[in-house]
């Protein structure tokens, strides 16, 4: 038990550069370990990071995003998948130039 002790305190003296020997400095060795927990907990405590925000406007076109999403699929040889997502913007009355790109991306997966 005076092994440990000593140790202790030879560890809280390297740590704080404070000297105390006994037991009054294991008390307050201890009390110096409990609030520097304390302020480590306390300092954890942020507000968090989520909030109730509306992000679809940061989402942007869903035509676009399912045409993009295509085209990495096709790049990855997920045929099936891009011409499924490619035919669901087709039903969802696209505009000339959405069309023009989606017919150029089906004739990649049909090939």
């Amino acid at each position: 038990m005076e092994n440990f002790l000593l140790s202790l305190e030879t560890e809280f003296y390297f740590i704080t550069g404070i000297y105390l020997e006994g037991l009054s400095g294991l008390l307050f060795g201890l009390l110096f370990f409990s609030l520097t927990l304390l302020l480590i907990k306390f300092e954890r405590k942020q507000r968090p990071l989520v909030t109730d925000t509306d992000i679809s406007n940061e989402i942007g076109n869903e035509k676009t995003a399912k045409i993009n999403l295509s085209r990495s699929l096709i790049e990855m040889d997920q045929l099936d998948e891009a011409k499924r997502l490619l035919e669901e913007v087709l039903k969802d009355n696209p505009t000339e130039k959405e069309e023009n790109t989606i017919k150029s991306l089906l004739s990649k997966t049909n090939s």
